[in-house]
């Protein structure tokens, strides 16, 4: 594993980056055999940094739950970062900061109870669920290209930039079938996606159990009240300055999100 000082360098870049819009060199390029704890350290560290900067853990988002997603930039595994307070948008993206942005949409957990242990199930999430809603996440590597790995993408907190947030419902989703046949059409005016909850592990829910088992692994757990993006559903779309994207679903409604400014 690589020391503490080269963590704390390399997460204090990608803050940087993240604030001010520049570019980070690969960690993967950069650290011959990087590994997955080495990932998850820097991450750790970077949350770290934000908790510094006086921001608030709202939540988790899941990354590569999805095919789609997945052969979009060529990632084989799913993983998953952190969402903060200063991510939730109001439904507009100032492009300023950000030089390649892409935006998914995908099912949010909202959770009325903490969920934790290596034996979380998909029953656990359904029965702790405050409500389920439509959401729309940017996504935007610290990176000059897509061209990363798995690992680097990791330690890039899964990409997170920036979160819309519909209003949660429980009507119509109380197993993991209604949530699997949940469908999503994600439109840029131009073209339209369609998608369905299954794409996210079969099931949003065994989405959020996974990554309730996997946080078990840190000595961490989902804590009541947080959200939980469980996965783009659809393959992206770039963003651009005057675009609107938005989200639909008979069950969960509607979300959108207009792009301004320029990177």
């Amino acid at each position: 594993m690589i020391d503490d000082a080269t963590v704390d360098v390399i997460a204090r870049e990608l803050r940087r980056a993240e604030l001010d819009g520049g570019w980070c060199e690969l960690p993967s390029a950069r650290i011959d055999g990087l590994t997955w704890a080495d990932a998850r350290a820097i991450a750790r560290r970077r949350d770290a940094l934000r908790l510094d900067d006086g921001d608030t853990l709202i939540g988790y988002k899941l990354g590569w739950t999805s095919k789609a997603m997945r052969e979009a930039l060529n990632i084989a595994r799913p993983n998953w970062g952190t969402l903060w307070r200063s991510q939730v948008l109001d439904g507009r993206l100032d492009l300023g900061r950000l030089r390649h942005p892409k935006a998914e949409p995908e099912i949010v957990f909202v959770a009325a109870e903490p969920i934790e242990g290596p034996s979380a199930t998909a029953g656990d999430v359904l029965s702790r669920a405050a409500g389920w809603a439509l959401g729309i996440e940017v996504v935007h590597p610290r990176w000059a290209s897509y061209d990363f790995t798995w690992l680097d993408n990791t330690a890039d907190n899964s990409s997170s930039s920036g979160v819309v947030v519909g209003s949660p419902t429980i009507e119509g989703l109380a197993d993991e079938q209604d949530l699997a046949e949940t469908a999503i059409e994600f439109s840029d005016g131009t073209t339209t996606r369609d998608g369905a909850g299954r794409a996210a592990m079969g099931s949003p829910a065994e989405a959020v159990a996974w990554l309730a088992r996997s946080l078990a692994d840190e000595g961490e757990r989902i804590e009541g009240g947080q959200l939980v993006f469980t996965g783009g559903l659809t393959a992206p779309f770039d963003v651009a300055a005057g675009g609107l994207y938005t989200a639909r679903s008979p069950k969960l409604g509607e979300v959108r999100l207009a792009a301004h400014g320029s990177g």
